[in-house]
C-alpha cells in the first residue's frame, strides 16, 4: 500500500517541521502527489505538497493568526510569564513610588509657592507703601478742595 494512501486517511492534514537552518517545511498529507509515494521514497523541497518557510516567514504567520484570532491565548514572549509577570510588578511598583514621591514635592512646591505669593503681598514693606500712597491721595484730594473752595 503506498505511503500517500495512508496520510491521506490520517486526521491531521498539515504536519510542520523545523530543520537545523532555521527552515520550517509545512507538509500536506492528503496532497495528490503524495498518493503515488512509497514508504522508502523522500518528499522534495520542490514537491506541491511542501511548503518551505523561514524562521521569520513563520513568525509572523505566526503573529498574523493570533491578531486575526485564528490562534487563540497565543504567548510571544518566549518566557516565563510569572517570571515576567513579576518583574512588570516589580516595575509598576518602583514607577508608582515615584510618582507619589513626585507628587508630594509638586505639592510641597505649590504650598511654598502660595506662601511666598501670600508673603509678598502681605509684606509690611507693601502695607507701608499701601499706607503712603493713601496718604498722598489725601493730600492731594484735600489740596484740591483747597484750591476749588478758593475760587
Amino acid at each position: 500500500m503506498p505511503l500517500g494512501n495512508i496520510l491521506s486517511g490520517t486526521e491531521q492534514q498539515y504536519v510542520a517541521n523545523k530543520d537545523d537552518k532555521e527552515t520550517w517545511r509545512i507538509l500536506n498529507t492528503w496532497h495528490e502527489d503524495l498518493k503515488h509515494l512509497d514508504a522508502d521514497d523522500e518528499i522534495d523541497d520542490d514537491s506541491p505538497a511542501v511548503l518551505c518557510l523561514s524562521e521569520g516567514q513563520f513568525i509572523a504567520l505566526i503573529k498574523e493568526a493570533a491578531t486575526t484570532g485564528q490562534i487563540q491565548n497565543a504567548n510571544f514572549g518566549g518566557g516565563d510569564t510569572e517570571e515576567l509577570e513579576r518583574e512588570f510588578t516589580a516595575e509598576l511598583d518602583m514607577k508608582q513610588r515615584e510618582t507619589e514621591r513626585l507628587q508630594e514635592k509638586l505639592d510641597n512646591l505649590q504650598n511654598a509657592t502660595s506662601e511666598v505669593m501670600e508673603n509678598s503681598l502681605t509684606s509690611e514693606e507693601y502695607r507701608l507703601k499701601e499706607k503712603a500712597m493713601a496718604s498722598i491721595l489725601k493730600l492731594v484730594s484735600m489740596q484740591d478742595m483747597t484750591n476749588l473752595t478758593r475760587e
